[in-house]
């Protein structure tokens, strides 16, 4: 299988050089800033509940005492997996997943 082109390819056309001076760099960064907070100006953003909760600490959904006595398990050669309840687990959240 061929594909034929069906434009001609053109050449590149001329490159505009790059302006070194920083004082050129930074006017316009300020230009970009300047702009950017007119555009923001009178814009109001409010979070949801939901979103405000996600934001917070996290710190405390984790149960750090029962991630030690999982590590210490595992050092020890003592944590039993059960992959069964686990492939159940998983079958289930897909198949909530698809229901919703």
């Amino acid at each position: 299988m061929s594909i034929d082109r069906t434009q001609p390819l053109s050449g590149i056309s001329q490159v505009q050089t790059r302006d070194n001076n920083e004082s050129g760099v930074q006017s316009a960064k300020v230009k970009a800033n300047t702009a950017t907070a007119a555009e923001v100006k009178g814009t109001q953003v409010s979070l949801s509940g939901a979103q405000a909760r996600l934001s917070g600490n996290s710190a405390q959904d984790i149960n750090m005492q029962r991630v030690e006595q999982l590590k210490e398990a595992i050092r020890n050669g003592e944590l039993k997996m059960d992959t069964g309840k686990i492939a159940d687990a998983l079958l289930q959240d897909t198949q909530d997943y698809l229901k919703g």
